[in-house]
């Protein structure tokens, strides 16, 4: 019941914002047409005026009229959330929620008051180096499970799609205007590359990860449990405990999965 009420509260307040950007909107129109755009910006404006000020004394040392604010006020819930887990670890604190909460709102407002511009920037340079590093490896870690999970049986399909994406990045590094942009994609070349040396090593590392995975001592007892499973589909089909359609598709799946361990 909590929970719906929630989302209620939350479908209300979309509405009222909705209401009100229509409601500026209608205002700021010319010649009878809605102007959605004027309407958005004259709330963001609104929602500025009024809590810009504030946040500026209360962070202090806001650079520019402004510059940063945004960015010291995430810093600050950041904090928050990291000094509360912190604090909350401790016994003295732990049953104490006032206490707890005073001092996961007044050290990260402490710190992020008097932290100074070279100080910011430094931090905010190192957030932007992890979101450019996790967007940039997040496609060849797609790449890499897509590779090993699609073409599990041969290596002949994965060293082909090893090549490709060499061939891919040694293009975009042949043509990049930018040095640093090359450097990304040499690299990335480079890695493939080795990937491409090592790939029954880091196939054979995959299948102990499904071994693991699966509880088996080694892979022989993984096999012999795939047998056991595929004997008793059979006798559940002979038996009419299931569909003929259904135990064949096991059979099959698990006769694969037994071909890919032999292999292996």
């Amino acid at each position: 019941m909590k929970k719906a009420g929630n989302t209620k509260a939350v479908i209300v307040a979309g509405f009222a914002v909705f209401a009100l950007i229509l409601t500026l909107s209608l205002v700021s129109a010319q010649y009878g047409y809605i102007d959605l755009r004027q309407g958005a910006e004259d709330v963001t404006q609104w929602i500025t005026d009024i809590f810009g000020p504030f946040l500026s004394v209360l962070f202090g040392g806001v650079y520019g009229g402004g510059y940063l604010l945004f960015e010291k006020f995430a810093l600050f819930v950041l904090l928050i959330a990291m000094v509360y887990v912190a604090v909350s670890k401790v016994p003295a604190f732990a049953e104490q929620k006032g206490v707890l909460w005073i001092i996961s709102i007044i050290v990260p407002l402490l710190a992020v008051r008097f932290i100074d511009l070279a100080w910011l920037n430094t931090i905010l340079m190192q957030y932007q180096i992890l979101g450019i590093a996790l967007t940039a490896i997040l496609p060849f870690i797609i790449y890499l499970f897509f590779l090993h999970n699609v073409f599990p049986e041969s290596t002949a399909p994965r060293k082909i799609g090893w090549i490709f994406f060499i061939a891919i990045y040694f293009g975009l590094w042949s043509t990049a205007e930018s040095e640093i942009y090359g450097q990304v994609y040499l690299w990335t070349m480079l890695v493939a590359l080795a990937f491409l040396l090592l790939d029954g090593t880091i196939h054979r590392w995959f299948m102990k990860e499904r071994l693991r995975e699966s509880g088996a001592a080694d892979k022989w007892e993984h096999i012999a449990q795939l047998r056991k499973d595929i004997r008793e589909a059979r006798e559940a089909m002979a038996a009419r405990d299931m569909p003929d359609r259904i135990g064949n598709k096991i059979i099959k799946q698990k006769q694969k999965l037994i071909d890919q361990w032999i292999k292996a």
